[in-house]
């Protein structure tokens, strides 16, 4: 079953006002693997959806407009956000010409829902003490409480309720370069 899309009900946009969500995990995610011109693909892609359909159908030529990709380079990058698993492209009969229609995808906007190619690009914050899973801070649920009177907030783990050890930028980094290479760093 199909969730259906809702009106904002944020009191700073009046009647008539334009507005879209923001499919900020996507968008994070190709800045990190260097896919540029594919998420600016995404984002002109994004500027045509509407509250209602996940569905978009915009031109090549609006496209190239809205992203300054070059024509050449969008069939390219269209191909790219597939792999990545953001959209999903149909071709529409219409005359006797195909028209493509854009399904903006769930995993635009939920890490949880990212492919394996996705996912190597999401870069590490943290890893579990108990199940030594790799988390970036969207599997994280912070506890508060109080050490010798002083407020701290501790981070677990969702699924497995063991504490969540941070890791400074350079193991993060360390992390993200292994994961894209598909090899496993020896230490943490």
């Amino acid at each position: 079953m199909t969730k259906k899309y809702e009106r904002s009900n944020d009191p700073r946009l009046g009647p008539g006002s334009l507005w879209t969500a923001t499919p900020i995990p996507a968008l994070k995610t190709l800045t990190y693997a260097d896919e540029k011109q594919a998420r600016d693909v995404l984002g002109a892609l994004i500027l045509h959806s509407g509250n209602d359909t996940p569905y978009v159908f915009p031109s090549v030529e609006t496209i190239a407009r809205f992203s300054s990709v070059g024509r050449n380079n969008i069939k390219k990058s269209i191909d790219i956000l597939v792999n990545y698993g953001f959209i999903k492209v149909t071709k529409i009969p219409k005359g006797k010409v195909c028209r493509n229609q854009y399904e903006i995808l769930k995993a635009c906007f939920h890490y949880s829902e990212f492919n394996e190619v996705a996912q190597r690009f999401i870069v590490p914050k943290g890893v579990c003490g108990a199940c030594g899973a790799l988390t970036s801070g969207h599997e994280w649920i912070a506890s508060e409480g109080l050490v010798n009177n002083v407020p701290v907030r501790i981070p677990y783990h969702f699924n497995c309720g063991g504490r969540i050890k941070k890791l400074t930028k350079s193991q993060s980094q360390e992390f993200k370069k292994s994961r894209e290479s598909g090899e496993v760093p020896s230490d943490y």
